[in-house]
């Protein structure tokens, strides 16, 4: 390896918007020798200076560059890699393009606005082998989700044959990331279900590998964001098991999660959510904890995402999210939306 890659990424952002500040930036200050922020875009000029400014505070890139255009950006040779973060019917035009300008690419998720576009998006990434491509998926990089899945694999509760999971919770508005215009008037298919629901399905093949079949219910009840907001989706895993997950981004519960899951298996079962995994035996009143697994300082796994870019780019690591993975996601989403509007149980 030359002494050249041994150096920090050059990462330019497409996007500075709140995923970058609020999710993504507490992992690159944790990597400050691995990252350079060398250039910063939005049509905000304004949030553009803002991450400039944040990067020359807290990564050692005082020279970053500041720009509305995002081909300005991608023609800039110090650009190494980009992360993308943008509103979600962007995504696909703006990382083709930067695969084009022979950028490597951490693009947030989901990956495209609908099933076609999306696995269009995946043929045509395809020949850019040279390049790393991550969808930023982290609940494909979360440990919680990761020690469930060892632990169920290592047969500690029999044989899994129900995943179920619930995520009730309030999209507010008036703040935060559902108080972004383009989430409310948003130009791709599924709403709050597509948006926040991508990741429900991420943790549904973590905890019980890939789907065979679907069906599933939708509603719109949130008085001011369009689209389906609330889902009863059904599902058999390919190797047998069940599982189910029921959302709902309008739901005023005072015990809102986004996730909450369980997987029984046929001598115990494992609890898992926010960065915690608890393994019972036994039934009802005989029912006791026999393991426990905490993550020390749970950050959702955005730390691993940028870990995994960064050593895919240096040192050819394979990439975890892939998009065949985000293309794998994304179309349990949209065949359940199929599946609710056509009221049929659907084959994967």
């Amino acid at each position: 390896m030359s002494e050249v890659n041994k150096g920090p990424v050059g990462l330019g952002i497409i996007g500075s918007g709140l995923a970058v500040k609020l999710l993504h930036w507490p992992a690159l200050k944790r990597m400050a020798e691995q990252y350079r922020v060398v250039a910063s875009c939005d049509i905000d000029l304004k949030m553009a200076q803002e991450v400039a400014k944040m990067a020359g505070k807290d990564l050692a890139s005082p020279d970053c560059q500041v720009t509305t255009d995002y081909r300005e950006l991608l023609a800039n040779e110090a650009v190494e890699a980009v992360l993308v973060s943008l509103p979600i019917h962007l995504n696909a035009q703006i990382m083709i393009e930067a695969a084009r300008a022979g950028k490597h690419i951490l693009c947030e998720k989901p990956l495209a606005a609908n099933l076609p576009q999306a696995q269009e998006l995946v043929a045509s990434l395809r020949p850019f082998k040279n390049l790393v491509i991550e969808i930023a998926e982290n609940f494909h990089y979360r440990e919680d989700l990761a020690k469930a899945r060892e632990w169920a694999e290592a047969g500690r509760i029999g044989e899994v044959f129900l995943v179920q999971m619930s995520a009730p919770f309030y999209s507010d508005t008036s703040s935060g990331f559902a108080g972004t215009p383009w989430r409310w008037d948003n130009q791709y298919r599924g709403g709050i279900i597509a948006d926040a629901g991508v990741h429900h399905a991420a943790a549904l093949r973590e905890l019980g590998g890939e789907v065979e079949q679907l069906q599933a219910f939708s509603k719109a009840v949130h008085p001011q964001m369009r689209g389906m907001d609330t889902l009863v989706l059904n599902l058999r895993y390919r190797s047998g098991a069940l599982g189910s997950l029921v959302f709902a981004g309008a739901a005023k519960s005072p015990q809102g999660s986004f996730v909450q899951a369980t997987v029984y298996g046929t001598e115990g079962a494992l609890q898992v959510g926010e960065g915690r995994v608890a393994l019972f035996e036994g039934a009802n009143d005989k029912a006791s904890k026999k393991d426990e697994f905490a993550v020390a300082d749970f950050d959702g796994g955005y730390w691993a995402e940028f870990k995994n870019f960064y050593e895919a780019i240096r040192q050819g690591a394979p990439v975890v999210s892939t998009v065949e993975q985000a293309l794998a996601d994304w179309t349990i989403v949209m065949r359940a939306l199929d599946s609710a509007e056509s009221r049929s149980v659907i084959l994967l």
